[in-house]
């Protein structure tokens, strides 16, 4: 689980260095034609590799946690399911996230446009766990 933890973690900081770059050096909003789908991209990138690092450590903590003590400390189905399951969760956050700022863009955002769509991706989330 390290080594994917590692991949997620090396992930977020290059897509965080990124978006410093499209940030700082090409200004999003007065060049849209390069630097919007960089930004989105490096956004969408960014808040997956986080989301998923944050439950992903959440989880190994919770779930793991009581099988310390014995050879089979880290079954191998558990990690993958976790680091699966974050993975998607991740995703589906920053799907919503890369939304909200699209239309924050487009200057009709609303706050209950944002509650209802990550409304949305949390009841579908739902229906995927069952």
């Amino acid at each position: 689980m390290t080594g994917a933890l590692t991949g997620i973690a090396l992930a977020f900081f290059l897509s965080l260095s990124s978006l410093a770059v499209v940030i700082l050096r090409v200004s999003p909003l007065t060049a849209p034609e390069f630097a919007l789908p960089f930004f989105f991209l490096s956004v969408f990138i960014a808040v997956t590799s986080l989301i998923a690092l944050i439950l992903s450590i959440i989880r190994s903590i919770t779930i793991l946690k009581p099988w310390t003590g014995s050879e089979d400390a880290h079954p191998a189905l558990k990690t993958k399911k976790i680091v699966g399951l974050s993975l998607r969760q991740g995703v589906f956050f920053a799907v919503a996230t890369c939304l909200v700022l699209f239309l924050w863009v487009l200057h009709i955002m609303n706050w209950w446009i944002v509650i209802l769509i990550y409304a949305v991706f949390v009841l579908v989330e739902m229906a995927l766990n069952r």
